[in-house]
């Protein structure tokens, strides 16, 4: 909540009271402690504003000391290396220029509409350098709001281009919470009430975009643990410092990885907000603490597994265990899919089979471990049969049986499965010590299915 104060010399204070103004302060502080410009964090200060929100860290600053100008000069630092017009001058600082060079120069001005603009007329040749300097030097101010507010992974990522720096909005400037002001509003909000839908804003949400981790993923984060202006700023930078030592990961995974390494700093629950380059609005999950110990737990394992389903997506295990470890969801879905591809065509079948079972084992100490015991019986009896059969001559019937079982538990069939099950039981002559325990509640107990269809495998498949 952004409030109007009278407090010494200062006339703004600024409180995390949503993930949109924790965002704000975020990056109001890196402005302010780039230009050294001094503000009060409220925690810090013995005496209150009359005013402000109880319960709410926030910092207290000046209003006059946010301009336009030192804006987009903090922009330009902070986003150096996508500002061409600064790559552009890297290169002119040379005596000399090579075609390479002059090349790239060009290339540089016709990257961006707005120095297209400048320079409509003007090719650099390598003798004409002080041409683009003066230029680039004169509209620095414009090129900057420019490629800063039209870029994709910048200002434009996060808000309406058209509203930045600007104050007084019908609503706000973030992407999913901007709408057009001239379109019917009756269906934005709850029951069809326009007073209902969420449309403050304020010039502060400008410094968002610096709040966010690294600009260089196609998807970005932000911690609101606003427990603290402490917490908010070191937290983040630490997250996206991370995030950045994290290679040869997709986005997600990223997170992913980075959360599992977070206890130095988040140690409760807390509230992340996405962006990607790829969607319109924002997206928020939660991570709670009991859910976070559990991703830790699966630090370790291996979880390697990529498989392409069609052209749009492509099955990532370790992607779909992490987020259903955070969003407190059972693995019963994955197994069943990766048990499927047990019988794809060129499948290795034994890595295969490892995954799965660490899997049920995951899936079972998520549970609870009550039934640990029977899963290693489960293995063994599944173990026992493929070994019995084969010594029957009737190693044709491992896969059959194993591909029935698959069946009727996609199907959540769980009667079928179990007269398949009792079915190998008699046609082996084994009693399978499991079985009671499925038979007494097969839905809660599936596990103990999977496990025995898991292990059910040909010897020489499990050299593979």
């Amino acid at each position: 909540m952004k409030t109007k104060i009278d407090y010494f010399d200062y006339d703004t204070l600024l409180q995390p009271t949503d993930w949109r103004f924790a965002a704000a302060v975020v990056g109001l502080c890196k402005y302010f402690d780039y230009f050294g410009i001094d503000y009060k964090v409220l925690y810090d200060v013995e005496e209150k504003p009359d005013n402000y929100i109880h319960g709410f860290d926030g910092i207290i600053y000046k209003s006059e000391d946010i301009t336009e100008e030192k804006y987009l000069e903090f922009a330009e630092n902070y986003f150096e290396k996508y500002m061409t017009h600064k790559n552009i001058l890297n290169i002119l600082e040379s005596q000399e220029f090579s075609e390479e060079q002059i090349k790239l120069v060009n290339d540089l001005v016709k990257s961006k509409t707005v120095l297209k603009g400048l320079f409509d007329k003007i090719k650099f040749d390598g003798t004409n350098k002080d041409i683009f300097i003066s230029t680039i030097e004169e509209n620095r101010a414009e090129i900057i709001k420019n490629i800063f507010k039209n870029g994709n992974n910048l200002y434009k990522n996060y808000c309406n281009e058209r509203l930045i720096f600007t104050e007084d909005n019908s609503t706000c400037r973030l992407r999913g919470y901007n709408v057009d002001k001239d379109r019917k509003t009756s269906n934005l909000g709850f029951c069809f009430s326009k007073e209902s839908f969420e449309s403050n804003d304020i010039l502060e949400f400008d410094f968002i975009p610096f709040a966010f981790s690294n600009s260089d993923m196609r998807e970005t984060y932000f911690v609101n643990n606003n427990f603290s202006v402490k917490s908010l700023t070191q937290t983040n930078y630490a997250f996206s410092n991370q995030l950045s030592s994290t290679e040869n990961k997709d986005d997600k995974n990223k997170l992913m990885l980075v959360l599992q390494n977070s206890k130095d700093y988040i140690s409760y629950d807390v509230e992340i907000i996405s962006k990607s380059q790829d969607k319109a609005y924002y997206e928020t999950f939660f991570v709670r603490l009991e859910r976070l110990k559990k991703l830790r737990e699966l630090s370790g394992k291996s979880l390697n597994f990529v498989k392409k389903i069609n052209d749009d997506y492509w099955f990532n295990l370790e992607k779909e265990v992490y987020m259903r470890c955070l969003n407190n969801v059972l693995l019963d879905d994955v197994i069943l899919m990766m048990l499927k591809f047990y019988f794809d065509d060129n499948a290795v079948k034994g890595y295969i089979k490892s995954r799965t079972d660490m899997l049920i084992d995951i899936n079972v100490s998520w549970k609870g471990n009550e039934i640990m015991d029977e899963i290693k019986s489960a293995k063994s009896c599944g173990f026992l049969t493929s070994k019995k059969l084969i010594e029957m001559k009737s190693s044709n019937k491992i896969n059959s049986y194993k591909q029935k079982i698959i069946s009727a538990l996609c199907a959540h069939d769980y009667d079928r499965a179990k007269e398949i099950i009792l079915s190998l039981s008699a046609y082996v002559g084994m009693e399978f010590s499991f079985f009671y325990t499925f038979l007494e509640n097969a839905e809660e107990n599936k596990d103990l299915a999977f496990a025995f269809a898991s292990a059910l495998i040909e010897v020489s498949s499990k050299n593979n």
